[in-house]
């Protein structure tokens, strides 16, 4: 049936987009600037202090959804059609990726994929079976479901946005080769304000004692691996993934077990599960920002992905002990 249904799409596409195309050229020839689509925000982040005025980068999601499961409308396709390039993660973060790479393969637009770069991940091989007795052995296993798959949430890693921020620079030279040496000025800035984020991650959670938190969806792993975070995770890589019985018991009994205070939402998800188990063990509320989408609340109080990080710390500052 999704077969099916993508490839309803993509004819649907395909015609939308051939009819429009012609007309758009002459409007996309006059344009000074980059014109560039982006996916989740970070990529977008990225390009707008890369690129600085060279550029128009632009998100095909609309604030506040779960990057997951969102799908564009023909028009916002026939929008990527008439840009410069579309830059997407795609790495089973984004269920349209594919669909709309295809749609646009024989449009005049640059398709980069991010999630191309295997560099950039780790295979996400965790479960919810780990106890306090094994802790010790599995400083760097989640408490999720099992995968067998990249986590795709690469950018609350500061330093794996570094390397996302340079295949980004890299790809912003081949664009537009004769401000390579500006991207690259734009970069190094760039990098400078990523390294001193690492470093305030790191003096603020190298001497907690107990860093397990308890999230609703499997977003953080790269905290882990990084700054030692354990995540028990309610839901999978996907926010649309639930727990077992089975599992959902045992993520009741490790959050008791290690004495959790608070369950940690995300800013544009919430779900019947993760309530049920709020209320089993009596945990309060902490909001943290996945950084995949922008609010409308983060657009109009000016935040970025800087100042969200720095929100997300505090987070973890006030929900591990």
């Amino acid at each position: 049936m999704k077969i099916l249904k993508n490839l309803i799409f993509l004819i649907i596409l395909s015609i939308f987009i051939a009819g429009c195309s012609s007309a758009d050229e002459s409007s996309k020839a006059n344009n000074e600037q980059l014109e560039i689509y982006t996916s989740i925000y970070p990529i977008q982040y990225a390009i707008e202090r890369i690129g600085g005025d060279t550029v128009e980068a632009k998100t095909v999601y609309p604030p506040g959804v779960d990057a997951h499961s969102y799908e564009p409308t023909t028009k916002d396709i026939t929008a990527l059609a008439d840009s410069d390039a579309f830059i997407y993660l795609g790495a089973g973060m984004e269920s349209f990726a594919e669909s709309a790479a295809d749609a646009l393969a024989s449009q005049d637009v640059q398709l980069i994929e991010i999630g191309e770069h295997e560099e950039l991940f780790h295979v996400e091989e965790s479960h919810h079976d780990h106890d306090a007795d094994s802790e010790e052995s599995h400083d760097h296993e989640h408490d999720g479901h099992s995968h067998g798959d990249h986590d795709p949430h690469i950018w609350i890693d500061p330093l794996r946005m570094i390397e996302m921020a340079a295949i980004i620079k890299d790809e912003l030279i081949e664009l537009n080769p004769d401000k390579e040496s500006y991207y690259n000025e734009n970069f190094t800035s760039l990098k400078t304000d990523l390294l001193a984020l690492d470093e305030t991650f790191q003096e603020t959670l190298e001497a907690k004692e107990n860093k397990h938190i308890l999230v609703s969806h499997a977003a953080f792993g790269y905290w882990e691996e990084r700054y030692g975070i354990e995540q028990i995770s309610i839901n999978g890589l996907s926010s649309a993934s639930e727990p077992s019985q089975k599992e959902l018991t045992e993520i009741i009994d490790q959050a008791n077990s290690y004495d959790l205070d608070y369950i940690i939402f995300e800013q544009n998800s919430s779900n019947r599960v993760s309530e049920i188990i709020q209320n089993e063990i009596g945990a309060d509320v902490l909001i943290i920002h996945n950084l995949s989408v922008l609010t409308e609340d983060d657009l109009d109080n000016g935040e970025d992905y800087l100042s969200l990080m720095q929100y997300n710390l505090d987070v973890l500052d006030r929900a591990t002990k």
